[in-house]
């Protein structure tokens, strides 16, 4: 048995690194619905309305009632301040629709994309895991779906294009499975580093999930000609890519 330790240790460091290697975290995204026929005007605004929540049994977290609903709320203003953010890089001004007023504003045709949509999956998963172990043990989910309408139509049923994000975070190692043959004195900053990112959870899975959402609206937007002459378009992740 004391001969197989080392092997093991050995195979155990070795499988870390490739998960290191790999990344430790991923937002892909997937298109499913677009319409054919591009008869619309160039928008001139996007506007980024609040993701909301259709089934409340997608959402599994480590509160209940009145925490379980502000920590959706976080979660909603995270997502759209991060989109609102991710949005901006492509040259083409940036609105909100929070209000009443402005969610009424809405019904009136003019140049503008609506981008919203829904959470689907949201999983906090486990921070003690994913500290102690990593290697997905413990990691986060979040799933979400984005329509996309185009205000300028009277004909707003049909979303212009809807494309879905799937991903999750701490495909890296933990503290224990990180160890390995490292030195002892590595190891109370090897436990700081894995601390730290055990903390990021969802919020980081939020942030990664509006640029995704950001470069797939971008290349929608290169596809149309619709980006200015200067900005070149995102690149979305698609499933199965590296």
């Amino acid at each position: 048995m004391k001969k197989l330790t080392p092997r093991l240790i050995y195979l155990v460091f070795l499988g870390s690194s490739l998960f290191s290697i790999l990344g430790c975290a991923s937002i892909s995204v997937q298109s499913q619905q677009e319409k054919t026929a591009w008869r619309f005007k160039k928008p001139q605004v996007l506007i980024v309305k609040d993701f909301g929540f259709p089934r409340q049994e997608a959402v599994r977290a480590d509160r209940s009632g009145k925490e379980l609903v502000t920590f959706e709320q976080n979660l909603q203003i995270l997502l759209r301040d991060q989109l609102v953010r991710a949005l901006g890089r492509y040259g083409i001004p940036i609105t909100v629709a929070i209000t009443s007023q402005d969610l009424r504003k809405l019904r009136k045709p003019q140049p503008a994309w609506l981008i919203t949509g829904q959470f689907t999956r949201v999983n906090q998963g486990s921070r003690a895991l994913r500290v102690a172990l990593g290697l997905g043990a413990g990691g986060t989910k979040m799933e979400t779906i984005t329509q996309v309408y185009d205000l300028s139509s009277r004909s707003r049923q049909q979303p212009l294009f809807t494309f879905s994000t799937t991903g999750g975070s701490n495909a890296e190692p933990g503290v224990i499975t990180s160890v390995g043959p490292l030195a002892p004195t590595t190891v109370p900053v090897l436990v700081i580093s894995m601390a730290a990112k055990g903390m990021h959870g969802v919020s980081e899975d939020a942030k990664r999930t509006a640029r995704v959402i950001a470069a797939y609206v971008s290349e929608q937007l290169a596809n149309r000609g619709y980006l200015p002459a200067d900005k070149r378009p995102g690149k979305a992740k698609l499933p199965g890519a590296l």
